[in-house]
């Protein structure tokens, strides 16, 4: 049962990066067209903030194992 929710987390993991680069890759469309408004610009910074901190959080975990 542990392996199931490890899968399942692993999972949900790959379709929340997958869904965020989609979405920021609207966002920047849709920069390119008008000016965001200052919830899509508020979104458009977290996104790219959590991509970073996923980034370094497995440089991390790859180097420490």
């Amino acid at each position: 049962m542990v392996i199931l929710a490890e899968v399942l987390r692993r999972i949900s993991y790959v379709i929340l990066i997958i869904s965020a680069g989609f979405f920021l890759r609207h966002l920047e469309k849709t920069k390119k067209q008008r000016k965001l408004l200052t919830f899509e610009f508020t979104m458009y910074i977290i996104i790219q903030i959590a991509f970073v901190l996923f980034a370094i959080s497995l440089l991390i975990s790859i180097f420490v194992n």
